[in-house]
């Protein structure tokens, strides 16, 4: 065989092992998602094996008894933190219903005085503004009729899932009770079926898979903080300027807040404010917590990257694109799923990275 055609096999393999290795992703990621309820279980067992750990060394616990009481701890927590959660939700909702009855009135008012306007002829409105109001009724009725049908899909849908939900719940319940009761049992068994290799892989790419996560949501909540931060000055000096800006400290926290949305940001919150500022005749407000959305949305856009490669140890470049191809892929939840997995990607592939991928499969050795 010559120097061309050892060329061309080689060249050949290596396109073989990389589609294998892609049909391997490929089906890791169908068997996850179809054994999903074993897979939360392993994650929530990983999560509570210090603390089981902590109350075998410290207390002198076997494994099951310090399972149980680790398993117990956490389930009260993430109770009494939804709890917690879920009371400030009713007051929060309580305290919102109070002054959407206050705002309503408003727009009422406004409604019945133009009518008004209209019926005594004080008030002309031209035929083309008429024919374009009708059809753009015409089209929201068909888009509401729409929306209308999607919700009640979905939550038919929801409610034929329950007893599939509950069946879930039950055995991913289980699950995390046998692993943290066997957890060296479920050990052996990976270590006798499953190469060493394979294993040291998988540890490594879970154990990165974590780090990502925490990186991602920790840049996320500093560019939220910064959005706080911005929004707040911005209101408090339209307050000094002698703007009417309503809660300005609690607007600024629900659009922090807000701003973790991806996709959405602070706009879900600032948008209706500005629309109902300008139909309730507070323009200047309207037009200027617009602005302040846009200039916010532009700053967002150009420090993201920059935040969350910084986070991630990968450049800017990259991580736009990992959030473009997630998005493009999974919808919204990719803009966060795309950069991790990129860098996933990334660290397992680091040597062919690093010698250059193009350069790798191509040049000639």
């Amino acid at each position: 065989m010559n120097k061309e055609s050892k060329y061309y096999l080689n060249l050949m393999i290596k396109f073989l092992i990389l589609a294998f290795i892609a049909l391997g992703i490929y089906l890791t990621y169908k068997v996850a998602i179809f054994y999903i309820p074993f897979v939360i279980a392993f994650i929530i067992a990983s999560i509570a094996e210090p603390l089981i750990k902590f109350f075998m060394k410290k207390l002198k616990l076997k494994r099951k008894l310090a399972s149980i009481l680790s398993l117990l701890l956490i389930l009260t927590l993430l109770i009494g933190l939804c709890t917690l959660l879920i009371t400030n939700l009713i007051s929060e909702a309580t305290s919102l219903i109070d002054s959407l009855n206050v705002y309503f009135k408003g727009f009422y008012d406004t409604g019945i005085q133009l009518l008004d306007d209209l019926q005594n002829g004080r008030l002309e409105i031209p035929e083309e503004f008429v024919e374009l109001a009708n059809n753009s009724f015409s089209a929201f009725l068909n888009s509401a009729k729409d929306v209308v049908l999607s919700i009640l899909t979905s939550t038919l849908n929801f409610f034929t899932s329950i007893p599939s939900l509950l069946t879930n719940g039950c055995i991913m319940l289980l699950a995390v009770v046998f692993i943290c009761f066997d957890r060296d049992y479920v050990k052996n068994i990976f270590k006798k079926h499953v190469p060493k290799e394979w294993l040291s892989n998988i540890k490594k790419v879970f154990s990165q898979m974590c780090s990502v996560s925490f990186r991602y949501i920790k840049a996320e909540a500093k560019l939220s903080g910064i959005c706080f931060v911005f929004v707040l000055v911005s209101l408090l000096l339209l307050s000094v300027v002698g703007f009417n800006i309503s809660y300005p400290i609690i607007m600024a926290i629900l659009i922090g807040f807000v701003d973790l949305l991806p996709l959405f940001g602070a706009g879900v919150v600032m948008i209706p404010w500005a629309l109902y500022s300008l139909v309730s005749g507070n323009m200047l407000v309207g037009i200027a917590v617009f602005v302040i959305w846009c200039i916010w949305a532009v700053i967002k856009s150009l420090i993201e990257p920059h935040f969350v490669s910084k986070q991630m140890g990968m450049h800017p470049l990259f991580t736009l694109i990992g959030m473009y191809t997630g998005f493009k892929l999974f919808g919204v939840l990719g803009l966060i799923l795309g950069p991790i997995s990129f860098l996933i990607l990334k660290n397992v592939f680091s040597e062919l990275f690093a010698k250059g991928i193009l350069k790798t499969l191509f040049e000639k050795e």
